[in-house]
């Protein structure tokens, strides 16, 4: 039976699995999903699209049970047989149905400000640098102070070069 997605399918599980750390597996997801419908209008032709997850994170995810229950939420189908490794985005699925299911994960959630249960994203690399001065200064003082303030290295390098020197020349 030719089973289409219907609107919205997966939205609250997506973002269920959002506030779940799987933010990166979503928007890979959601990439394949709008890649495949450009394609399709290019061509004008449908094959299937295997899912390959090229990094660690989003190999954990083909393997979590609720990723992959969206995954059939949104009408991808899972491995037909031994001979195939990844799940596919079936050729069925029009260009329409997977802007429409890429749609529904795409992450337009609450405003993190006004969800506290909302938890940070990992701070690989931080895409909006007013949410970096936001930060207490006490937090980032520690481990960035060094660049940003280098009054004080050329003094501590330098007296730190000549303690080195000093015992060498005791050795020798």
């Amino acid at each position: 039976e030719n089973w289409a997605p219907e609107e919205g399918a997966g939205k609250g599980l997506a973002q269920r699995l959002h506030q779940e750390g799987l933010a990166g597996p979503l928007r890979w997801l959601e990439n394949c999903l709008r890649r495949a419908a450009g394609d399709r209008e290019e061509d004008g032709v449908s094959h299937p699209v295997p899912l390959v997850p090229l990094t660690e994170e989003n190999e954990d995810a083909m393997e979590d049970r609720r990723f992959r229950a969206l995954l059939r939420h949104l009408g991808l189908r899972p491995p037909a047989s031994e001979q195939e490794s990844f799940w596919r985005i079936p050729a069925a699925l029009t260009p329409q149905q997977l802007r429409r299911a890429a749609a529904s994960i795409a992450h337009r959630g609450p405003d993190p400000s006004g969800s506290p249960q909302h938890p940070p994203e990992p701070p690989k690399r931080p895409q909006d640098p007013a949410a970096a001065e936001q930060l207490p200064a006490e937090l980032g003082s520690d481990s960035e102070s060094e660049e940003p303030v280098p009054a004080p290295s050329p003094m501590q390098s330098g007296t730190k070069r000549r303690r080195e020197l000093g015992s060498e020349d005791e050795d020798g």
